[in-house]
């Protein structure tokens, strides 16, 4: 039987995000929170076809992976990434950001929230992060969890942004979840 280690509740607000484009969702099936906020101005991808087919909302869903993303360059104005890295592995986080790099325009924002993984404590095989998230039409309460085999932080993913050129703009911590916003040029 595999041993979970789970957080301590983080609570996050989320408001819709400003846009006057599409917004790209990295991993935005299941709970589809980004989706929930904006609506049929959101393109959600994921990799796993079942992942958008239980996202209750009005986002364009689509089965692609972040890895390859099979738009035009320059074709978003916004992308996010609400809790998906975990799920990415690690040696492909730079990948996704060059293709993030890629397909946003000049000035884009690509907007991530996500959590701190340390090194794995003890014999805990599961990393799970016990989070609520306050929309304006609700709540959701929800884990996200993830097999202990890497570790991320808010430097890790700073330092992907230098390297594609990416600027840090805004960033935040709040327990273990964090929030980054970076531009383009």
């Amino acid at each position: 039987m595999e041993k979970y280690y789970i957080t301590k509740l983080q609570r996050l607000e989320m408001k819709p995000i400003e846009a006057s484009g599409f917004i790209l969702d990295i991993g935005g099936g299941g709970e589809g929170i980004i989706g929930r906020l904006n609506g049929r101005q959101v393109v959600a991808i994921d990799i796993k076809e079942e992942e958008l087919k239980e996202t209750e909302n009005e986002a364009l869903k689509i089965v692609m992976d972040a890895r390859d993303l099979k738009f035009l360059p320059g074709s978003f104005e916004v992308c996010t990434a609400f809790f998906s890295f975990m799920y990415i592995p690690k040696e492909d986080h730079l990948k996704v950001f060059r293709e993030v790099y890629r397909i946003l325009k000049e000035g884009g924002r690509f907007l991530i929230w996500d959590v701190t993984i340390p090194e794995p404590l003890g014999d805990y095989e599961v990393f799970v992060v016990h989070l609520k998230v306050r929309l304006p039409d609700g709540e959701v309460a929800t884990g996200y969890g993830v097999r202990w085999d890497k570790t991320q932080d808010l430097s890790h993913f700073k330092a992907l942004a230098a390297e594609v050129g990416l600027e840090p703009v805004r960033e935040w911590v709040k327990g273990e979840i964090f929030h980054l916003e970076l531009v383009k040029g």
